[in-house]
């Protein structure tokens, strides 16, 4: 009877394992934010290095700019480029910026290059994870005789929302009036918009890097 009671506890343990991973894994699946890369271009007749460059982000949450540019200004500067976050130099709104604000700007601070982020559009889905059931066999004594039941762990239907961003991201250089280089990108966001941006971020200084952008 012992040896029957030892492994219904293991197979209790191991069922309940099972489960506590997988969910687990769909916890993992729900938080991430991923970035599909629609499109990317470059005007092959510009290959100079970036050196230094003025960030925008154009929204209309002002954490949102003040996140982005600081993290893309980081993650330049950590590539050797000398980026500068526009709201720290031009308080306006991003959504107030004209071209000759930004002009006078970046001819004042030496820039040569702007790189400006923009939604262009915005999806939003609404998902649904069914709920269930987790059936785990567990011991049960009566009377001294050895008998069990199958437990039930019950996990409730959830519903939740999928944002996705379509972003385009333009690099111009001082004199021109077409970009030299655009990025498009769908940003799926299901946490924080913060965590989004802390996923899309590295993706654009990757693609930089593959222009040959950076050194």
């Amino acid at each position: 009877m012992r040896n029957k009671q030892n492994e219904t506890k293991r197979q209790f343990k191991s069922g309940l394992r099972v489960f506590l991973v997988l969910s687990s894994l769909v916890g993992l699946c729900a938080a991430c934010a991923p970035v599909k890369t629609l499109d990317v271009w470059k005007d092959e007749t510009s290959s100079q290095p970036l050196q230094k460059v003025l960030v925008i982000a154009v929204t209309k949450q002002d954490y949102i700019r003040n996140q982005f540019e600081n993290v893309l200004s980081n993650r330049l500067a950590a590539k050797g480029v000398e980026a500068v976050p526009s709201y720290k130099v031009l308080p306006q709104k991003a959504e107030e910026l004209d071209r000759d604000s930004v002009i006078a700007k970046i001819k004042e601070l030496g820039i040569e290059n702007v790189m400006v982020a923009r939604p262009i559009s915005k999806k939003e889905i609404t998902n649904y994870m069914d709920g269930g059931a987790f059936f785990a066999r567990t011991a049960v004594y009566n009377d001294g005789w050895y008998t069990y039941y199958t437990g039930l762990l019950v996990y409730p239907e959830r519903a939740y929302d999928t944002d996705y961003f379509t972003i385009a991201v333009n690099l111009f250089r001082l004199g021109t009036q077409k970009p030299v280089w655009s990025y498009l990108a769908q940003v799926k966001v299901e946490g924080s918009r913060q965590g989004a941006v802390n996923e899309f971020v590295p993706v654009i200084v990757q693609e930089l890097e593959k222009s040959g952008f950076l050194d």
